[in-house]
């Protein structure tokens, strides 16, 4: 509270709450778990806030016995000059960048701006990333099988559910150079991706396939980060992978994490039906 937004005679909990005031009417109680802050403390910023003419109080409609805050129109005027204010400091910045380097910044803040959702989104469940055991063989290939399943696919050579290794991945995956890994969402396994060995310099993504439970949570990204990482310290250069336009979420994750399509196929996999191509460049 010793500490002023530039400019201002407020605090930065005093200006982040009005920037959620802005949103919509609030309780103490309310504003406290947005600004993970005590009670006491939302006290002292809003009587900070009232006594500046910025916020005012009045009774709760709904429950009698609280209060909600809302802004004056001195505190709409006072978060528009921040808002200003703030936005002149960022373009300053930006302005240092060129072109090009504004983009990736763009790029990296949005991947960031996922991060924290994804984070969010997972905060709630039990989630447990761990190499693969024998006894994950048998809900594995279900998973597998379940998915081309719900994309049509099943019954259809050249893909790997037929893989005649399929039920047996934790000895497979348990070579030098290769890692396999499931994700336990609240203690059931729902899903994994492995990395296997090619030819020199080269590794292969495979076999990244999860139920519905655990998609749009930012898992399967987590998953294909851990798998990478783990390629780049077994020495790999360059990561390829085999897969389909069916699977149109899975080629937007690989293009998310810089995955890029190419033409011709790195060795020989026997998955003929996977008509897409991609490398990742790793060092």
């Amino acid at each position: 509270m010793d500490k002023w937004v530039s400019g201002t005679q407020l605090s930065p909990l005093q200006a982040h709450s009005l920037i959620e005031l802005d949103n919509h009417s609030l309780s103490g109680l309310e504003l406290a778990t947005v600004l993970k802050v005590d009670k006491s403390s939302v006290s002292r910023i809003l009587q900070g806030l009232k006594q500046q003419g910025l916020i005012e109080i009045y009774p709760n409609p709904v429950d009698g016995r609280s209060t909600l805050n809302q802004l004056t129109e001195a505190g709409r005027k006072q978060l528009e000059a921040l808002n200003s204010q703030a936005n002149a400091y960022n373009a300053r910045i930006l302005q240092q960048l060129g072109s090009d380097e504004y983009q990736t910044l763009m790029s990296s803040m949005k991947k960031y701006v996922s991060a924290i959702q994804s984070v969010a989104r997972q905060s709630s469940r039990i989630i447990t990333i761990r190499p693969i055991e024998a006894r994950d063989n048998a809900a594995i290939a279900e998973i597998i099988m379940a998915v081309f399943g719900e994309y049509g696919l099943l019954g259809r050579e050249g893909f790997s559910f037929s893989d005649p290794i399929l039920h047996q991945l934790s000895e497979v995956y348990n070579q030098k150079g290769s890692a396999y890994w499931v994700v336990e969402l609240d203690g059931i396994v729902s899903g994994g991706v492995g990395i296997a060995p090619m030819e020199e310099g080269y590794c292969e993504l495979q076999k990244l396939y999860f139920l519905p439970s655990v998609r749009g949570m930012g898992i399967a990204r987590r998953m294909v980060v851990t798998a990478l990482e783990f390629a780049r310290q077994q020495g790999y250069d360059h990561c390829y992978l085999e897969s389909t336009a069916t699977l149109k979420e899975s080629l937007k994750l690989y293009e998310s994490v810089g995955f890029e399509y190419v033409d011709e196929r790195v060795g020989a996999s026997g998955h003929h039906a996977c008509e897409v191509l991609m490398v990742k460049r790793l060092r």
